[in-house]
């Protein structure tokens, strides 16, 4: 287990003060990578070694988006390393307890020299000692259903802000991108703030790729997807809005 504290800032909230959806994944992923930073594990290495890890999908419930100036703790557990596989907890807290959010998460070790998931070494899993699975979250497929009855949004241009050290579309502006997408296309629609988020990750977009976000409704009609794929069909990655 790791923790780490922080205070949202304004330069990561919206128009009424609330933390934005992007700003909120980016705190989890800035805490998985400070965890391997104090493992022993920084970037640095796993280049060296060829390897890194990959994100292939989320499963997020969100109680409440933190609000400007609050005090947060921000927490990782790693657990159910299965050859290239490993599962991640990831959770927000206030100060005095109360659950903002929680996580669960599937990731692949990629061999970045020959270009394919490969089985974790010892080296990326050890330095993490004891691993649990603290949060027990309801096992969910991570296969996205996505309907067959879609909606095209407008294209979004990849642009350099949207690329990470990967040389390709950070996680968490996926999920920026869909929301945006829904935002701008659904007539008085707003940005999400609670609920769940599922996102399943396909194909990496890189710069200079064109994004096509198409939406439709869940099948119990609780939800939304959107499906952001290139002009040919190919999916980079689907998200669900529950």
């Amino acid at each position: 287990m790791y923790q780490c504290n922080s205070r949202v800032r304004y330069s990561e909230t919206d128009e009424l003060g609330n933390i934005r959806l992007t700003a909120l994944v980016n705190y989890l992923q800035d805490c998985s990578t400070f965890h391997s930073m104090d493992a022993g594990l920084p970037i640095s290495r796993l280049k060296e070694m060829h390897r890194t890890w990959l994100l292939s999908y989320w499963d997020i419930y969100i109680d409440r988006m933190p609000r400007l100036g609050e005090q947060i703790l921000i927490g990782t557990s790693p657990y159910g390393f299965r050859g290239v596989l490993a599962s991640r907890n990831f959770w927000i807290r206030t100060e005095s307890g109360e659950d903002l959010l929680r996580a669960d998460s599937v990731w692949f070790c990629f061999d970045t020299e020959r270009r394919r998931p490969v089985k974790a070494p010892e080296e990326m899993i050890l330095p993490f000692g004891v691993q649990e699975n603290l949060l027990k979250l309801p096992v969910s497929s991570r296969k996205i259903d996505v309907p067959a009855d879609l909606i095209a949004a407008e294209p979004v241009l990849i642009q350099p802000h949207h690329i990470d050290s990967n040389h390709h579309v950070n996680n968490a502006q996926y999920i920026e991108i869909a929301d945006e997408a829904l935002t701008s296309a659904v007539k008085g629609s707003k940005r999400f703030t609670s609920g769940r988020v599922r996102v399943e990750y396909r194909t990496a977009a890189v710069l200079g790729d064109t994004m096509i976000p198409l939406y439709g409704s869940t099948a119990d009609g609780q939800g939304v997807i959107v499906s952001l794929q290139n002009p040919g069909g190919e999916v980079y990655c689907n998200v669900e809005f529950r």
